[in-house]
Order: C-alpha cells, then structure tokens, then sequence
C-alpha cells in the first residue's frame, strides 16, 4: 500500500514539473525576412557574432536581466550556461565595441514592444505570449 502511495505521489510530482516547466521562442519583426534559425545561428545571434539579418539590417537584442525566465532559457538552452554568465559576456562584449547594446526587457509584453519597434529587433517570450502575437511581430522558429 504504501508503495502504491508513494509510486502516486512521484507520478503526480512529476507530472506537475513537467507541466510546470515554461518554454520559450524566438520572436522577431514580421518584415524581417528571416523564415527560421539553425541552433548555430541562434547562438551566433545571441551572441553578437552574427551583427546583419539577411536584408542587411543590424541585428538588435532584447534580453532580460538574470532573473527573467526568457533569459535564463536562452542562456541554458542555446549556451548551456547560466543567465548570469551570459549576460556579463554580453556586457564585456558592448564594453569591448563588438556587440551593440542590446534593449531591456524583463517581461514578454515589454519583449514584444521592444520587437516591434524595428524590423532587426529580435527576442524571447514564453510560448504562451507567442499565441497571441500583434500582427507586425512572428515567431521565429529555431530549428
């Protein structure tokens, strides 16, 4: 019986983390030309290596600080590093003149808002927030 109980509360504890884990995507302006991004260039993207869309437009990030859950995704899904180490490489890299200083955003509403201001803008946002997108803002699938 106890076992019973015990192997119930693991599949229900389970089940909970793994509904509870967020996921994220990349979102972009909808005149960016850019239909997908390899992992390989996401991560050259992000981490300023890549500085020209396709259309030559410069690439200009929207990250978060080291508690925002899009930021802690990108940094452990792309980089398998900490959101705290991404960004002080990224702060080394604007101090060094090779990356543009990117924009602040903390929050998936604030993300879209940014991206929305210039077709080279691009960003993270919870899955959930990418469903109900404006118009001039889509979904830039990693593949």
């Amino acid at each position: 019986m106890l076992r019973s109980v015990l192997a119930l509360c693991f599949a229900i504890g389970t089940l909970w983390v793994s509904t509870a884990r967020a996921d994220f995507v990349v979102i972009k302006h909808a005149k960016n030309p850019t239909p997908a991004l390899s992992r390989d260039a996401a991560k050259a993207v992000f981490s300023g290596k890549t500085k020209t869309w396709s259309n030559d437009v410069p690439i200009l990030l929207v990250i978060g600080n080291e508690d925002s859950p899009a930021m802690k995704w990108l940094a452990e899904s792309l980089f398998g590093v900490s959101a705290k180490t991404f960004l002080a490489k990224i702060k080394q890299d604007v101090f060094k003149g090779d990356v543009v200083h990117p924009l602040s955003a903390n929050d998936d509403a604030r993300t879209i808002q940014k991206v929305q201001s210039g077709v080279g803008v691009v960003g993270v946002v919870s899955d959930v927030a990418a469903r109900s997108l404006p118009a001039d803002v889509a979904v830039l699938p990693l593949r």
